[in-house]
């Protein structure tokens, strides 16, 4: 059985696909179908760029785009994607939602054509897509959603692989555990450290919050930690490695992606889950975009180590025993690629006992 992988909500699940060759049991380098869809710090731009925002994609075959190194995104547009096609150990295809599930549905089938695959994965970080829409930390379904109901358009065999359940905080651990029930969930090797190691080293420049906890938890980390900018928080424990696998026609059954199969552009799948869900992503990213657009980022220094230290005692009093580095990024206002990375270069160099990657110690810091 040869597998395609499609990552259900963009960079962050796009970076554990490629850490899924052993429990997966794909070829190496696998080969990921992935959107760009970013956070601000990295996009700017509110909600998903489209083939038209790229130079330098590669038509492999009609409706299958490879990002490469050199792929670059239109200004003022911006995307991990290409960064990602450089340090990965993977094969990256672009997912362009411009026309709603039809139009990624040609794109997936035409990629498996291509490829010559019989079975998708689809995978998710945090267990989202198993939303029924009404969960009270819901806060970005349409990317998952979207995605699922493309890979049952295709008619192709598929897969919904849960990583890390629980990790990105829109809905709960013990919901998860129900629904995986109700679904005859199985379970896959988890993931270890030796999977990990692929991908370890991108979470030292990429933001991904949930995909990077995933990463610190396979190598390794157990405890609570403070995330976001709201400072929620998740914790790491040996469960967070499990891999989950439900069928992805039953799955769409529980959740809001039976709507949206015969979707034709992303603006009527967006109200569709708008109208079922009452959330808008984009809406809410073009609020932000909004408010983000008044300030600049910058860029971290020795000086604002006083500061770290700070967030770090308080998340402790709030019985943390970690802060992500995305959440440290947000509250120094560092909130671009080059200073993200730069944050956690600082931290390497100048607070090692206390600094993973993706993850700052809060017992460890001075």
């Amino acid at each position: 059985m040869r597998t395609l992988i499609v990552a259900a909500g963009g960079g962050g699940d796009a970076i554990t696909s490629a850490a899924l060759v052993r429990p997966l049991r794909l070829a190496d380098p696998p080969v990921v179908m992935t959107y760009s869809w970013d956070r601000l710090m990295v996009d700017p731009l509110p909600g998903p760029r489209t083939a038209k925002d790229f130079t330098g994609l590669h038509e492999l075959a009609p409706s299958v785009l490879e990002i490469v190194a050199s792929t670059r995104p239109v200004a003022p547009a911006g995307s991990s994607l290409p960064y990602l096609a450089a340090d990965l150990p993977a094969r990256l295809l672009l997912l362009d939602p411009a026309h709603g599930a039809a139009g990624l549905a040609d794109q997936i089938s035409a990629a498996a054509a291509h490829f010559q695959v019989d079975h998708i994965a689809l995978v998710d970080v945090g267990g989202d897509a198993l939303t029924t829409g009404h969960d009270p930390g819901l806060r970005s379904p349409l990317a998952d959603q979207l995605a699922l109901a493309a890979c049952l358009r295709t008619g192709l065999p598929t897969r919904l692989v849960i990583a890390g359940p629980g990790l990105d905080g829109e809905v709960s651990c013990e919901a998860l555990a129900e629904r995986l029930a109700q679904l005859d969930a199985q379970s896959l090797p988890s993931l270890t450290a030796a999977d990990i190691r692929r991908v370890r080293h991108v979470f030292t420049w990429h933001p991904s919050e949930a995909s990077g906890l995933l990463a610190a938890a396979a190598s390794g980390l157990r405890g609570r930690v403070e995330v976001r900018d709201a400072g929620d928080q998740v914790e790491l424990t040996t469960a967070t490695t499990d891999l989950r696998v439900v069928d992805a026609k039953r799955a769409s059954t529980l959740t809001p992606a039976r709507h949206l199969e015969h979707t034709t552009s992303l603006d009527e799948a967006e109200q569709i889950i708008r109208n079922v869900t009452g959330i808008s992503e984009i809406a809410y990213e073009t609020r932000k975009a909004d408010r983000l657009g008044r300030r600049h980022a910058r860029h971290p220094d020795v000086a604002d180590l006083a500061q770290v230290d700070r967030h770090a005692a308080e998340a402790r009093q709030r019985d943390a025993d970690y802060i992500s580095v995305r959440r440290l990024s947000e509250l120094l206002g560092a909130t671009s690629l080059d200073a993200f990375a730069a944050l956690s270069a600082m931290l390497a160099a100048r607070r090692p006992h206390a600094y993973e990657s993706s993850v700052y110690r809060t017992t460890a810091a001075p």
